[in-house]
């Protein structure tokens, strides 16, 4: 039976990672909202500056995205850390 060329083991998932240049970051332990210790995080937004990846706690989490503010909440977070300059090396 010939295999078919549309099938799913040929998709790429192929997404730019590239071990030699670039690293996992690691996850935050606290939301970075309220500073509660967070045991599973539900949204995440990566800090380059620290290397690691801001978390939100499940309740503050569901409160963003009703208001739709979860990216800009983050990038806040981010000034405060870090001044507005910071926000240069994220694209979007």
């Amino acid at each position: 039976m010939a295999k078919s060329t549309n099938s799913r083991d040929d998709d790429s998932t192929d997404f730019g990672f590239d071990p030699g240049s670039q690293r996992e970051l690691e996850v935050e332990d606290t939301c970075c909202v309220s500073g509660d210790e967070v045991s599973s995080s539900f949204c995440r937004f990566p800090d380059y500056r620290r290397g690691t990846m801001m978390v939100m706690s499940k309740g503050i989490a569901l409160q963003q995205l009703r208001k739709g503010t979860t990216l800009e909440t983050f990038r806040k977070v981010l000034v405060k850390r870090h001044g507005k300059r910071e926000l240069q090396d994220y694209k979007s």
